[in-house]
Order: structure tokens, then C-alpha cells, then sequence
């Protein structure tokens, strides 16, 4: 029996030097057609199919080729094209404006419109070529009428392009088998030709595009079909699940306000269904805006955000919120441990391991394995080392033979921490022995998370080494780490990087190199001075505070004043932890230099302020301040 077979015709449009791409376009077309076309075929249309004709050239491709196309497929890269005569900037930019006036007439059924990568060194001078097409995406991102896609080279390009054929075809085949109905009546005529328009696609099409776009980190291409879910939503569980997208796709876009206002709408809509899809959504939700509200330093509201979790679901018996309950607790532990809580963040582990810490399930493992992890990292911070020891030690009998990628990164941060409490226990070249060999074990690498436990390994070997007056290794490490790592740009590594700085910097003071102990502080000073990040802040304030110890040491003690003044400027009324130790010390290093200045009574004005401030503190470090100022304040009344 003869088979009817529907051809559409799709046309390419693109500026010069996308040769590549345009070949890969008609390939494309004609192997699914070849593979698939059983009753749908996708014949390719471009400027090379045009015939001799007399007119304006541009015109003639219009009228012959794009005015009697289906589909529309456009691609740009670094070049926009010329002007073809008609006040237009090019003829893609012709093409492209035609193709939404046929469209918008229901003579063209769909628009798919691809960017190809741009080299980031031409992006910092673009060139009027360039600048048109980056003029022209930011428009097409601004009025959000299209869906686009990017492509790093033809390959990536031909696999959207056949998804997008796949979707065609699909939407072919609905069309030509609709529902069964008891009514009859005359049927809107198929075709470009209709006057009817096309139907816009289903929430299904957009929800299943925005999960892509996102797993791709097409963060534009996910927001704009999370959008467009949210306009086809016709039910509380659809519009939850593109609200859901929307929101984390804004948090990965930094827009942080914005997702955690479409995390706290799931809470609003759904909060008193009793749907377990729904429990599901609100407790996702609740940990989502925990995690956004941590993204901007918001810490006593992302913990109130995990205790609702917890008070909601806390005796829920779902598995998948079973596990957002370990995630809550395991983030609300880490949260109080920054801001120095560290006996209620361990009370946070502990509660993790009382609910979940027999339990089989790979991802409720990871999280016991990270409680008892940051368990013990906490234990070290409050001046309990052995205890830290034991539990870390349960971590490498529980975990160390265990095979799961995420399991393995955490048995390597036990070994880590337990050299740092070997460290500060004195057992130096026990500590040194654990980071050789885990270096051993991982130093090569490629992996970006065991790069940044190598990059921790090193940081924290050449503490050990300092500790034992091997000042000439600790450069060793250091050097090593920044050859490794020094221009990289992953938050860990640059920590990294800038306590490796610090660590060799102080080691050169160590040495006598106080000169090129400051030449390191002021690169680093160059490198991390506007960081707003906690972590790199604390380095800062240390290359700060070791510049000026070695100004002083090199008798240039009005320098090292005026470099105190600056650190007291940036940090002088931080309350973080390990800022703090850092303040007392340098209150106290700038009242001994003003004694070597002989301006006594500045240096007791500000042993005054150090006592005021640190007084009654309990923090080892700081009491050891807080004694040296009591004691320097006393010497100079007497004198």
C-alpha cells in the first residue's frame, strides 16, 4: 500500500565562515531522514540553492527559499555579515527578521536559533563584528520571544539540531493521528498555509527542555524554557516543578533574591497539602532557600530555614526526604561551625548519626561520612584534638575500604584533618607521614575534587613542616602547590593558592628573607585584597598582619604601623572567628611598635582597646593576646 510521505522544507541561515556547520546542517537532515523518515522527511534549503534570477540577491534567497520553508534554523558565531541594501545591517539580520514576520503570520512553523562559542580572548576586544552579534543575543535574551542554543563546535550542533528534528517529527505525528472524537466536522486545512495558528508547545515540551538546558549549564536556554513551563502549567504539581527549575536556576545566575522568592512561592502554594509529591516539593524547597540564603552570608536565616525542614518532616518517613533531613543537618552543622558555634554544630552531627548512622542508602552514607567528618573538623577547633583523632579514626575503619567516588573524598579529608590534629597535638612527623601518603595515593590526579584535596594536602603538609622548623621544605610544598594551581579559578584551589602564599611568606620571614617575605604578601595582597569571600578574607588579613611583623623585623616600624592601620580599616570590625585571633594579634603587634617609637601612650591606648575587645574571649589564641597586652599596658604605666 503506497505510503504518503511529508517533506518540510528547513531552511539555514548564518554569515560567512560557517562553512563547517552549514555542511553539517544538510548531513544532519539528510541521515535522519535516511533513518527516521518513514513518514516525515527534512529537506535543507540555504543561499547555495538559490537559482540565477535577476534582482537584489538577498531578495531573491527570501523569496525563493525562505518564504516557502517550514522551519527556520539560524546560526552565528563571531560575524554578522554586510549590508544587503535594504537598511539592514546584514543579510542574516534580513533572513532572521523575515523568518519572525512568516512566523508571526503562521506561515513558518518554528525558529531555532544557535550560538556557537566565542574564544573568551575575543571577547575581551570584540570588534564591530562581534559586538553586532553579542548586540544581537543580548536583545533576543532580553525580550525572551526565542529559545536559543549554544554550541561549542559542529558536533554539539548536529546533536541539538537532531533533537530538535526528533521534537518536529513528533509534533508531525500527533498532528496526523489526533484523539478519536464522537463529533465530526470540517478540520482547519494542515500546513504553513493555514490561517490557524500553530499550537504553542506543551508545558511537557518546555519542563523536558528546561531539565536539559540545565544539566547542559545552559543557564539562559533553562530559565527561558522554566518560563515558559510556568505559562503552560495547568496544575499545582507542574507549576511546582518549572517554579523549581526557575528558582535553582537563579541561584546558579547569582540572582539569589530571585530564587529564594520563587523557593519560598513552593512553600506558600503547597504548604498544606498533604500530597507526598507536594511534602516532597516544600521540603526540597526549604533546603533550596537554606542553601540560597547561605550564598549571600545570610547565616542565621539559612539555619532557621533547615530548622524548618527539620520541624516540618523531621519524622517523615519518605526516603527521599529522609535524605533532605541529612542534608539539613549536615548543612545546618557547617553553618554553625562558620560562625563559631562549634558545640551546636556538633550536636547537628550528632543528630545526623542518631537518626541516620546504620542506615545502607548510598546517598545517606556520603552524609554520615561527611557529619562524622566535619565532626571531627569541629572537635579540632574547639581545642580537642584526641577526640578529633577518635572519630576520625571511626571514619577511616567505617569508610576506608568503601568504594563510592563521593565516599572516597571524604575518607581522604579524615586523613587530612587527623594530620592537622596530629599537628597541633605535636606529632608533627606522624601528620607529615598521613599527607605522604595520601599524596602517594592521589598527588597525580586530574580530577577537580581530588585536585583540591591534593591542594588541601599540600597546604596543611607544609604546616606540619613549619611546625618542625623545616622552613626550606615548607617552600618546597609551597612552590609545588603554586606551580600546580596558582592560576586556577575554582574557589577551593584559590583558598588554596593564597594560604600556600601566606605559608611561604612566613617561612621566608622565618629564614631572614623578610624583604622577600613581603614581596609574597603584596602579591598576595595584589591577587586576593578585594576577595569578598570568608575564606580568602582570612588569608588577606593574614599577609597583612605577617607584613607587618616583617616591616618591623627590618626596622620599619612607621610602615608597619601604617599597614596595621590598613588591616584595622578592612577587618578591624569583624566578628568571624577566625578573624578575631587575627585582630587581637595585630592590636597587639601595632602596641609593641608604637613602644619601639616611643609613643607610649598610643601603645597603651591600644592595648586598652585589645583588652576591651578580647578581654573576657576564650579562644586560646586570643587569651594568649589578651595576656602579652595586659602585660605590655602594665610595663609602660610603670615606666
Amino acid at each position: 500500500m503506497p505510503r504518503q510521505i511529508t517533506h518540510y522544507r528547513v531552511f539555514i541561515g548564518s554569515p560567512g565562515g560557517l562553512e563547517t556547520e552549514r555542511q553539517c546542517f544538510r548531513e544532519t537532515l539528510r541521515k535522519f531522514s535516511e533513518l527516521h523518515g518513514d513518514n516525515v522527511r527534512f529537506d535543507p534549503v540555504g543561499w547555495e540553492d538559490a537559482p540565477p534570477a535577476i534582482g537584489r540577491p538577498q531578495e531573491v534567497i527570501n523569496r525563493h527559499h525562505l518564504d516557502e520553508c517550514d522551519y527556520a534554523v539560524f546560526i552565528l558565531h563571531d560575524r554578522w555579515g554586510s549590508p544587503t541594501g535594504t537598511g539592514l545591517s546584514s543579510g542574516t539580520g534580513e533572513e532572521f527578521a523575515r523568518a519572525e514576520t512568516l512566523y508571526q503570520q503562521n506561515k513558518i512553523r518554528n525558529i531555532a536559533l544557535f550560538f556557537k562559542a566565542i574564544e573568551p580572548s575575543k571577547l575581551n576586544d570584540p570588534g564591530a563584528q562581534l559586538r553586532q552579534v553579542m548586540d544581537f543575543k543580548n536583545r533576543i535574551e532580553e525580550d525572551k520571544q526565542y529559545l536559543f542554543k549554544e554550541c561549542k563546535d559542529e558536533n554539539e550542533f548536529s546533536e541539538i539540531l537532531e533533537r530538535l528534528l526528533v521534537d518536529w517529527k513528533k509534533r508531525h505525528t500527533e498532528a496526523s493521528n489526533p484523539p478519536k472524537s464522537d463529533l465530526m466536522g470540517l478540520q482547519p486545512a494542515a500546513g504553513p498555509a493555514s490561517n490557524a495558528r500553530f499550537p504553542p508547545p506543551p508545558f511537557g515540551y518546555w519542563i523536558a527542555e528546561a531539565y536539559q538546558s540545565s544539566r547542559a549549564t545552559n543557564h539562559c536556554g533553562a530559565l527561558f524554557c522554566a518560563e515558559k513551563a510556568l505559562e503552560a502549567a495547568a496544575t499545582d504539581d507542574e507549576w511546582a516543578a518549572a517554579k523549581e527549575v526557575f528558582g535553582l536556576t537563579k541561584l546558579r545566575r547569582d540572582e539569589i533574591d530571585e530564587a529564594i522568592n520563587a523557593f519560598t512561592e513552593i512553600v506558600s502554594r503547597l504548604q498544606n497539602s498533604t500530597a507526598q509529591n507536594h511534602r516532597s516539593m516544600v521540603a526540597r524547597a526549604l533546603f533550596n532557600k537554606g542553601v540560597a540564603l547561605r550564598a549571600i552570608g545570610r547565616g542565621d536565616e539559612e539555619i532557621s530555614a533547615y530548622d524548618d525542614v527539620l520541624s516540618r518532616f523531621g519524622t517523615a518517613s519518605e526516603p527521599e526526604i529522609h535524605d533532605l533531613i541529612a542534608r539539613a543537618l549536615l548543612n545546618k552543622g557547617a553553618a554553625l561551625d562558620k560562625h563559631g558555634r562549634g558545640e551546636n554544630a556538633i550536636a547537628a552531627y550528632d543528630d545526623l548519626l542518631a537518626r541516620f548512622g546504620e542506615a545502607s542508602e548510598s546517598e545517606l552514607r556520603e552524609a554520615i561520612a561527611s557529619a562524622m567528618v566535619n565532626k571531627g573538623a569541629a572537635l579540632g577547633k574547639l581545642g580537642r584534638a584526641k577526640d578529633a583523632i577518635t572519630v576520625l579514626d571511626d571514619v577511616l575503619a567505617r569508610f576506608g575500604a568503601a568504594s563510592e567516588p563521593e565516599i572516597r573524598i571524604e575518607v581522604d579529608q579524615a586523613l587530612v584533618n587527623k594530620g592537622i590534629a596530629l599537628g597541633v597535638l605535636g606529632r608533627s612527623g606522624e601528620a607529615i607521614a598521613i599527607f605522604d601518603d595520601l599524596l602517594s595515593r592521589i598527588g597525580v590526579a586530574s580530577e577537580p575534587m581530588l585536585q583540591k584535596q591534593v591542594a588541601i594536602t599540600l597546604v596543611n603538609k607544609s604546616v606540619a613542616l613549619g611546625q618542625l622548623g623545616r622552613q626550606e621544605e615548607v617552600m618546597v610544598v609551597c612552590n609545588d602547590l603554586l606551580a600546580r594551581f596558582g592560576e586556577a579559578s575554582e574557589p577551593e584551589l584559590r583558598e588554596a593558592t593564597a594560604r600556600a602564599m601566606v605559608n611561604k611568606g612566613a617561612a621566608l620571614d622565618k629564614l631572614g628573607r623578610a624583604k622577600d617575605a613581603i614581596a609574597i604578601f603584596d602579591d598576595l595582597l595584589t591577587h586576593f585584597g578585594a576577595a569578598g569571600k570568608l575564606e580568602l578574607r582570612v588569608q588577606v588579613a593574614s599577609a597583612l598582619a605577617h607584613k607587618g611583623s616583617a616591616l618591623g623585623q627590618l626596622g620599619r616600624n612607621e610602615e608597619a604601623i601604617a599597614v596595621y592601620d590598613d588591616f584595622l580599616a578592612r577587618f578591624g570590625a569583624a566578628r568571624e572567628p577566625a578573624l578575631r585571633q587575627v585582630i587581637a594579634v595585630v592590636l597587639l603587634n601595632k602596641g609593641v611598635t608604637l613602644h619601639k617609637l616611643g609613643r607610649s601612650g598610643e601603645a597603651i591606648a591600644v592595648c586598652e582597646d585589645l583588652l576591651v575587645r578580647f578581654g573576657t574571649a576564650s579562644e586560646p589564641e586570643i587569651h594568649e593576646a589578651v595576656a602579652m597586652a595586659r602585660k605590655l599596658k602594665k610595663s609602660l604605666q610603670i615606666s
